[in-house]
């Protein structure tokens, strides 16, 4: 599935990306599926981390307000208009890098059709919503990964949060293009190319909703959503996955009630997540800053940072930024739990074990 490091040449390729240069000019990326983590390495820059810095290693979260501060999230996430001008996102990323101690993850949501967050770049305009992909040959589907991570790695995005997994016979992954198919061996093959395409190109793919949205109605970014499969119905969903194992990074957990395993969405349910960690992948929640999801569960907003935390999650999203004063003292609130109980502090080692091997097979440590 992965092998040695066999070119020196992959750090470089990475920095040019990072400072926007010509990517075309860059030497050829090892392909990220065949990269396995170096432990040493990542024990190494483990060891050299403080609490702070640990916590940080755990954020992905919107730029920063900050242009001067020091980066200290593991990610930086851009959405809404944060790549409406390319020039200047390539600059931001450029400085935001120049300010990390660790490289973060740079993370946009690249599906197709107009779930596209980049697509003012002229390669990615066309390119087609997911059900339309799933009726393209396998071989062309791969091709469009290797696309959109090309252009990815030209603005010097490293990480996509696609692509789109469900099984959607119908439903509102169905009405809104975004599954591929609801025959997953369809899935299975077509999803399983994209982020084939975009391992070769050096991106790593975080693949959701797990362990599925299936046929569900409801939206669960704006209301409760619950299924009642059981044990078997949720593995059956959750292997679709599988298929694709070699080229994903991770997964993205979804926001919906599997009731069968607890009363809170998924990204909330250490028994879901840690179903994710079977096959090694490092587990990002969605969005923690959406009111709707502290009201569901009757807490306050903090409260659902803590239960994403203590359920195992190695990303934890936010579209807030992470240094706005309006928003959630999220360092504090990660680095108080992890110092009350000492099982917090040894799985929060764990959690940033799983960040930094992601990036140690994106080259990010190299050098380190």
């Amino acid at each position: 599935m992965r092998g040695a490091l066999r070119s020196s040449l992959v750090p470089l390729f990475f920095l040019l990306c990072a400072f926007g240069d010509a990517a075309a000019k860059a030497p050829k990326n090892k392909a990220f599926a065949e990269r396995t983590p170096d432990e040493a390495r990542v024990e190494r820059v483990l060891q050299s981390l403080s609490l702070r810095d640990k916590v940080g290693q755990l954020l992905l979260a919107y730029p920063q307000i900050s242009k001067e501060g020091a980066t200290e999230v593991g990610g930086v996430l851009f959405v809404g208009a944060t790549l409406r001008k390319i020039d200047a996102a390539k600059e931001r990323i450029r400085s935001s890098r120049q300010r990390a101690r660790i490289p973060p993850f740079f993370a946009v949501d690249i599906e197709g059709g107009s779930f596209n967050r980049l697509n003012r770049h002229p390669s990615l305009q066309a390119l087609p919503l997911a059900r339309e992909l799933a009726n393209l040959e396998e071989k062309e589907v791969e091709a469009w990964g290797v696309r959109v991570g090309k252009a990815m790695l030209e603005v010097g995005l490293n990480m996509n949060l696609a692509p789109v997994f469900d099984v959607a016979p119908s439903g509102h992954m169905f009405r809104n293009g975004r599954a591929f198919s609801g025959d997953p061996e369809v899935v299975k093959k077509k999803a399983s190319a994209f982020a084939r395409g975009l391992a070769k190109s050096g991106v790593a793919a975080i693949g959701k909703h797990f362990p599925g949205y299936g046929d569900l109605d409801s939206d669960s970014d704006h209301e409760r959503a619950t299924v009642d499969w059981d044990e078997a119905r949720v593995r059956a969903e959750a292997s679709v996955f599988g298929s694709a194992s070699p080229f994903l990074g991770g997964v993205m957990m979804s926001n919906v009630v599997y009731s069968q395993f607890g009363s809170k969405p998924a990204i909330l349910e250490p028994a879901l997540v840690a179903l994710a960690h079977e096959s090694g992948w490092i587990t990002v929640t969605d969005d923690v800053a959406i009111r709707a999801l502290a009201e569901q569960i009757g807490a306050e907003r903090e409260e659902v940072v803590r239960l994403a935390f203590r359920a195992g999650n190695d990303l934890i999203l936010t579209t807030e930024p992470p240094d706005w004063t309006g928003g959630l003292d999220y360092f504090g609130i990660l680095m108080k739990l992890a110092q009350s109980e000492p099982p917090m502090a040894a799985q929060l080692d764990a959690a940033v074990r799983r960040v930094l091997r992601l990036k140690d097979r994106l080259g990010l440590l190299d050098g380190m």
